[in-house]
């Protein structure tokens, strides 16, 4: 279907007419509506049903402005309304009564050369089911099937109550495995110096079955996925789990791997030194400029792939047990503590969606602060007062 394929942003009246005529029936990830949503309570429940139960199942869209017969697509008759306004009135809506509220939601106006207009939504699979519908009196929830949407059983919700949880919890043990891997000496190539830094970012939607992206689509885009400080001299290959960028030479200072999932690894060794003194640091700074260098960038090549949000981002440290996180070259720590473990998997961060290069640094500054918590500070001092990492000292 072209709509499922398409760039939300370039759908057009084209793609909406090869709907109508290649007959498309309503189905699981599929709806037609021919009028919009009324004003009454009992329309705002509707509303709130539809798109509730296409989040708790496996997204879909929905079409405002086609008419249906038997649930087959026969017509773009589109709306004589103010979309913007309508637009806003349904936002409005969804935000107040379901819960959790549903993030990653996308609304837009398709012009037809009739001078009507069709809204179209695009409802991802949410990652935080299930979604309840909380309005009035009403608190129900509801998931879709090739028939029409229902209300959800027990068995069903106990099912929906479990995905997100599972969803971290495939996230970690596929973090695990590869730093084990990789540790273990079986990773594409050995990473050289002491202590190694690991990032992974994994789409939700990476354990489901419905991510495969295009590999001939990685290496057009290879400058979105350079490597953690390294600006140039990087050759990308494909390999067994995906497609690769890397230095060349028998060892490694670290790769990134973009996997067929949507996941992706990115590698930095020797992030341990040893100081005059023999001690041995992890210099923070350093390695939080090279981080953010490259996150965004890294986010947005899987945006432009077509991974769909939300992501799940990792950051793990291995082999630095004992070595001081030092917060500034100039400023030698006395005493601040020794990081306490081998390997520091600090906590897992969720971006709901794809954002702004600041939106990313403010999701993940969590993760920092669990990194400094660790060295004795209260919070990562480099985030300013909005949230944004600047690599300047900010005392809290």
């Amino acid at each position: 279907m072209t709509i499922e394929r398409a760039d939300f942003d370039t759908i057009t009246e084209q793609d909406l007419r090869e709907l109508v005529e290649a007959q498309v029936p309503e189905g699981l990830r599929l709806d037609f509506k021919l009028t919009q949503y009324g004003n009454s309570d009992s329309d705002k429940r509707e509303l709130l049903k539809d798109i509730s139960a296409f989040a708790n199942t496996q997204g879909g869209h929905l079409l405002i402005g086609v008419e249906e017969t038997g649930g087959v697509a026969t017509a773009l008759t589109g709306i004589d309304i103010d979309t913007d306004k309508e637009i806003l009135r349904m936002e409005q809506i969804l935000r107040s009564g379901l819960t959790p509220p549903l993030s990653n939601l996308r609304i837009r106006t398709i012009p037809l050369a009739s001078e009507q207009k069709v809204l179209l939504l695009r409802v991802p699979r949410s990652w935080n089911p299930p979604h309840r519908v909380s309005a009035g009196d009403v608190n129900r929830f509801y998931i879709r099937h090739s028939a029409g949407v229902h209300e959800a059983s027990m068995e069903e919700l106990r099912a929906l109550f479990s995905q997100s949880a599972s969803a971290l919890e495939q996230a970690r043990r596929f973090r695990d495995e590869r730093v084990r891997l990789v540790c273990d000496g079986r990773g594409p190539r050995p990473l050289e110096g002491n202590g190694r830094f690991f990032l992974h970012i994994v789409p939700v939607a990476a354990f489901s079955g419905m991510v495969h992206l295009d590999m001939q689509q990685v290496p057009t885009r290879i400058n979105a996925f350079g490597l953690l400080g390294v600006q140039l001299g990087m050759t990308p290959r494909y390999n067994y789990y995906g497609c690769i960028n890397e230095m060349g030479g028998n060892e490694s200072g670290g790769y990134t791997q973009v996997f067929r999932n949507g996941a992706l690894e990115a590698t930095m060794a020797g992030i341990v030194m040893e100081g005059q003194t023999g001690r041995h640091y992890v210099y923070a700074l350093d390695l939080e400029m090279y981080i953010f260098q490259k996150l965004s960038s890294y986010i947005m090549g899987l945006r432009d792939l077509g991974v769909p949000p939300p992501l799940i981002i990792m950051f793990t440290l291995e082999g630095v047990q004992g070595a001081y996180y030092a917060v500034a070259r100039s400023y030698l720590p006395r005493s601040e503590s020794p990081l306490p473990e081998p390997i520091l998997a600090l906590p897992e961060c969720v971006m709901e969606d794809y954002g702004t290069n600041s939106d990313h640094e403010r999701a993940v500054r969590p993760a920092f602060d669990a990194l400094w918590n660790a060295a004795g500070y209260s919070e990562c001092q480099f985030f300013n007062e909005d949230g944004v990492w600047d690599g300047k000292w900010h005392p809290s």
